[in-house]
């Protein structure tokens, strides 16, 4: 059983491994806990406990809650000098320093002289003093500080905690409102998961004020508020594989080797073969990897996580770490669930490519991710998205993390029509006339699906601009004229893609023939095909 992060704390300290010590939390409720672990503790019974209050820059007694004056001189004076006389009273008697709550540059570049003098002096050590900063993300202070300093990150909440905050909770509510019937079931309490203990009180109260009773949907909605946040969207995917023009081959293969495993994982292990972890879809743009990843995740029954790569990495930026643990942690505690991520390539830059001009966030970041996606505990299925698979570190490209690459070519003609059709009928309905649509299939060689959807759409509209009763044959031809496309680029694109996929070893060789071949049925110019 792994220690609290408490006990760490308390272990680490009779270690010696530092005289410092970095908290990494969002949540604020765990200064308090502290300071009632530390009261409460034999190991600081003689300590003089003292709060460096960031904020408000002050500097006062836990015990009694009044300004510590040093040497004469209160705190608000010349900040720099009074941190040099703090350390002397560190060195000359046992304190137990408490700072917080550094978020920022300016709280790292205040602090950060002073906890490098203060995280190996030997005669701090001699009095047993320590300072503990609680900080957002321990990456605002540089590596000499983290690496003199000793960091422990602490949970966003445990189930146990989870518990006591809402029966506390619960006994607050009926001493108000008498006898209540509030039910907190297992199932509350992984709701709940991935909150912070602040988190958990205000989901509690809401669902309370709300619903008279504590509510799953309640404790979950505010997970995906807080995925919405910090750049991700939570869906319930409505539309399956029937919403998908052709690629039968496609959805046959992923059927069998994905879908079916992961809604029965016993087939798995009947065979004995492990349950998959993600996939990498690797096709040019506007040929529906988006909207193939929402069926699948329909076909399998369960809700999406969307994250997009350049808005994620806008909204990580100053804070890495800190963010992908929130985000990673409240993915997880919301599984068995699928996530996609668009434009992986972002996210996944080789360690080579960024290296040079690195200041060495993108390198976390990529240890980061590397680290979920392998994690044998991690319960989240993962579809990645990519026109540029080169671009990716190949670690990220492995059995245990993305399982197998899957190429999404140009939509063949039959493929085309099946598009048309879904495009006119099922996402949305259109008064067709006299339409040959496989006529119109036929006319759109190596057209995308977004593509052809814009091309529903024009025609439609040029229907509605002439007053016609129906879309017809005439409307379909005027918009194939407002749409170009280049064949010969495309071909090219398509000969590099395929180039790029022979290179990957977990690319499944018989479906790329087969994607392969339902291209080349329109003609020979593409090369690749696998013997």
């Amino acid at each position: 059983m792994s220690l609290s992060w408490l006990d760490e704390f308390l272990l680490k300290r009779r270690a010696n491994v530092s005289n410092v010590y970095l908290f990494e939390t969002s949540d604020l409720k765990r200064i308090r806990q502290l300071i009632q672990f530390i009261l409460n503790t034999s190991d600081f019974i003689s300590h003089k406990k003292y709060y460096l209050d960031l904020q408000l820059q002050e500097l006062r007694d836990i015990q009694t809650g009044s300004p510590v004056v040093l040497e004469d001189q209160s705190f608000l004076g010349p900040m720099p000098v009074n941190l040099r006389k703090l350390l002397t009273n560190l060195r000359l008697t046992p304190i137990v320093l408490i700072a917080s709550y550094a978020y920022d540059a300016k709280h790292s570049q205040f602090l950060q002289e002073f906890l490098v003098s203060a995280s190996h002096d030997d005669q701090v050590y001699a009095v047993k003093s320590s300072v503990v900063v609680f900080v957002s993300d321990a990456s605002l202070f540089n590596h000499t500080v983290r690496r003199l300093a000793y960091t422990i990150n602490i949970p966003s909440s445990l189930p146990h905690e989870r518990r006591e905050v809402l029966n506390r909770i619960k006994m607050e509510l009926q001493e108000r409102f008498g006898e209540l019937n509030l039910n907190i079931s297992p199932d509350i309490i992984n709701a709940s998961s991935g909150l912070t203990l602040y988190d958990v009180e205000t989901a509690a109260i809401e669902s309370f004020s709300r619903h008279g009773d504590f509510r799953v949907e309640v404790f979950t909605s505010y997970k995906i508020k807080l995925l919405k946040e910090m750049g991700l969207e939570y869906v319930r995917p409505e539309r399956g594989f029937e919403s998908i023009g052709g690629y039968q081959y496609l959805k046959k293969y992923v059927t069998n080797r994905v879908i079916k495993v992961l809604r029965n994982p016993d087939i798995a292990e009947k065979y004995g073969l492990s349950v998959p972890r993600g996939i990498l879809l690797y096709g040019p743009p506007g040929t529906g990897k988006t909207w193939f990843a929402k069926a699948l995740a329909k076909e399998v029954g369960l809700p999406m996580v969307i994250m997009d790569a350049s808005t994620f990495l806008r909204g990580i930026v100053g804070e890495t770490e800190m963010r992908i643990k929130q985000i990673t942690n409240l993915i997880e505690s919301l599984s068995p669930i699928i996530v996609f991520i668009d434009e992986f390539d972002q996210l996944t830059l080789s360690r080579q490519a960024v290296m040079s001009t690195d200041s060495g966030v993108s390198r976390r970041m990529t240890n980061m991710l590397l680290s979920w996606l392998g994690d044998e505990n991690r319960k989240s299925f993962v579809i990645a998205a990519t026109n540029f698979v080169s671009d990716i570190d190949p670690a990220f490209i492995r059995p245990g993390r993305l399982d197998e690459v899957i190429p999404i070519f140009f939509p063949d003609q039959e493929a085309r029509l099946q598009i048309l059709k879904v495009h006119t009928s099922i996402v949305r309905k259109v008064p067709l006339g006299d339409v040959n649509l496989n006529d119109i299939a036929k006319s759109t060689e190596m057209w995308t699906g977004a593509e052809l959807e814009k091309l529903v759409i024009e025609a439609s509209s040029l229907a509605m601009e002439s007053d016609s009763q129906y879309v017809t044959q005439e409307h379909f031809y005027q918009a194939l004229k407002t749409i170009e496309v280049n064949i010969s680029e495309r071909e090219s694109k398509l000969n590099s893609m395929v180039q790029e996929l022979l290179k990957l070893e977990n690319v499944n060789r018989s479906l790329l023939n087969l994607a392969l071949q339902r291209v080349k049925r329109e003609g020979e110019r593409v090369r690749g095909v696998v013997t």
